[in-house]
Order: structure tokens, then sequence, then C-alpha cells
């Protein structure tokens, strides 16, 4: 119960957060990305040190961490994708270091990326990403990529040099499956900052 009173206090990952982007709107974001206790392997660690008779300090077990502890725990480097703007900054020690226009998911045919709070999964290097497997064996679609930054299960930033233009309200009728479609030319920089874990914010 007292750690589930920790979990209660503490825990960010979940909850509704305030976010100020960087074209200096506040927003609401919540998602995956914070802090979560892990209360049964916090519970079993606690009952351990309690048994030793000796007064300690110690970090909780988490199952998920934040950059920092608070309610802005996402620090201050992190991708914010805006769905409304159509643009994706990069924002690293507090100052915007890049951006871009993007295409994001395609609302027309409900396909819209969602907003949130996540952390990135990974990044890879010449991926071809696969649309859903129809019964022939053939796939939905095959777009190879040469930059390929997954952050919400199948949803990632990554090159789309099939599009001649981005930004805009090309999204609404042309837009991706739901991923953040970048330009070629763009992209690299991205990739070389970003690392596994980063907060990725997307709002509109």
């Amino acid at each position: 119960a007292y750690i589930k009173t920790l979990a209660d206090r503490y825990n960010t990952a979940g909850t509704v957060r305030t976010f100020r982007t960087a074209t200096g709107r506040d927003v609401e974001v919540a998602g995956p990305y914070g802090w979560k206790l892990d209360e049964a392997a916090e519970t079993d660690a606690l009952i351990g040190m309690i048994r030793t008779g000796q007064s300690q300090s110690r970090e909780p077990q988490y199952a998920s961490q934040g950059a920092v502890h608070g309610a802005q725990d996402w620090g201050t480097t992190y991708v914010e994708v805006d769905l409304t703007g159509q643009h994706v900054y990069m924002t690293k020690d507090g100052a915007v270091v890049w951006d871009a226009p993007c295409v994001t998911g395609n609302l027309s045919k409900d396909y819209d990326t969602p907003p949130g709070i996540f952390p990135l999964t990974y990044k890879e290097r010449d991926r071809v990403l696969r649309g859903a497997k129809r019964a022939d064996g053939t796939y939905e679609y095959e777009s190879p990529v040469s930059y390929w930054m997954p952050f919400n299960g199948g949803i990632g930033l990554h090159d789309a040099n099939w599009r001649s233009s981005f930004g805009g309200e090309i999204y609404k009728t042309s837009g991706s499956h739901g991923c953040v479609n970048l330009p070629p030319s763009a992209v690299p920089a991205l990739y070389e900052m970003v690392y596994k874990g980063m907060p990725v914010i997307c709002y509109y």
C-alpha cells in the first residue's frame, strides 16, 4: 500500500502534462513516456531492505523513466511534432537546433497520427516499411526508407523521397498511414541527434 501511494504521487507516465511548444503555445499531452514505478519489484526490494535492519537511502526501481523528475519530465532535449502546423522541431538543451515541414497521417482515411508523448523506440538505417499483409501474400504497401525512427508502435519519423512537397494541408487528404514523413535532405541531421528513449511529443 505504501508503494502504491508513492506510485500515485510520483508516476508521470500516462498522466496529462502541459507542454510549451516551439511556437509558444501551451498544449496538453499524455502518453507512455515518463516515470513509472515498478511496484512489484520495489515492494520486494523494500521488504529486503527492511529485513537488514539498516537505515538506507535508495533510488526506487522503475518500469520506465523520464529525462528528469517533475511535471516536465521530458527535460530539455526532445523532438516535437506539430500535427496542426505540420512541422517537426528538434530541441537540444533547451534550444531548437533543427526543424523541417512534414506530412503526417491521412485524416480523410482515419490514419491520423495520434497525439501524445512517447519514447523513441530505436533508430535504424535502410528499412522497408510494409503495410498489412494481404491474403495473397503481398503487402498493402512497401516503402524503402533510408532513415527509420519509430516511437509509437509502427509509427515513426522517416524520409519520404516519393513526396515533392511537405507541410501545409497535404495530410488532410494525401497524408501517410500514420508516420511522420520528412524531406530526405533534412533527415540525416535529425537522425544523428536522436537516440533510443528520447521523448517524441506529438500534439494538435
